[in-house]
């Protein structure tokens, strides 16, 4: 498990990528983004510099995994934030683009 600080090291090394190539349209990971789709115990909870990659970027897609819809009810599989299609793939889902 990666620890937030080292998530935003990661971030922060794609930084000239993502400024030389304007942004992206998917952003595809294992783990949600915090308070969107996360619980709060330490294995499930999403990162925050998730939050400010989307927030930044726009991307049409975020593709998220790791939050089983089993886990409780109200899990959704889709989701929007803000210009970003939220998508929990946990399990499988189809995606058209």
């Amino acid at each position: 498990m990666y620890t937030e600080r080292e998530m935003e090291r990661r971030i922060r090394r794609l930084g000239p990528a993502l400024r030389r190539q304007k942004g992206f349209d998917v952003l595809v990971t294992h783990a949600p983004a915090r308070h969107c789709n996360d619980f709060d115990t330490p294995a499930h909870r999403g990162f925050a510099c998730f939050n400010e990659l989307l927030e930044r970027y726009e991307p049409a897609c975020f593709v998220h995994g790791h939050i089983h819809r089993e886990y409780a009810f109200n899990i959704p599989q889709r989701t929007v934030r803000g210009n970003t299609a939220v998508i929990n793939a946990c399990g499988h889902c189809v995606i058209e683009l």
